[in-house]
């Protein structure tokens, strides 16, 4: 199960940065299936903040260029994509391990913050 963490690959997001001082803080010699939940929560707690702000400027954006229906589209797919989300990551900690029932939806949410940036730009 460790090496879903694993794949975590830059020393600088905060999923790594959370593992880091997590097995830190609690004297662990390495990690284990807490601390993947811990910061994949953490980590998907901060991912739904920056995806809540990207689509209220998506919802401004769309109301200066006078785009409502670009706005409510993507809100659409916001809806379909959580659902996919949670059946997904229901399917793959069923199916992979316990751990994935908070990295999955943690990795998912990363990808959609990068989809939803570049929907802004």
């Amino acid at each position: 199960m460790n090496s879903f963490a694993a794949s975590q690959q830059q020393a600088t997001d905060p999923y790594s940065q959370c593992v880091d001082e997590t097995i830190q803080e609690l004297k662990l010699g390495n990690i284990n299936n807490a601390v993947v939940e811990i910061c994949s929560t953490r980590t998907k707690t901060l991912y739904t903040k920056q995806i809540v702000k990207l689509l209220d400027q998506i919802k401004a954006q769309s109301k200066q260029y006078k785009q409502p229906e670009r706005y409510s589209d993507i809100m659409k797919s916001q809806q379909l994509w959580k659902n996919f989300v949670d059946q997904e990551c229901r399917n793959a900690g069923a199916y992979i391990g316990s751990p994935m029932y908070e990295f999955c939806p943690m990795q998912k949410y990363a990808e959609r913050l990068e989809q939803l940036e570049e929907y802004l730009n």
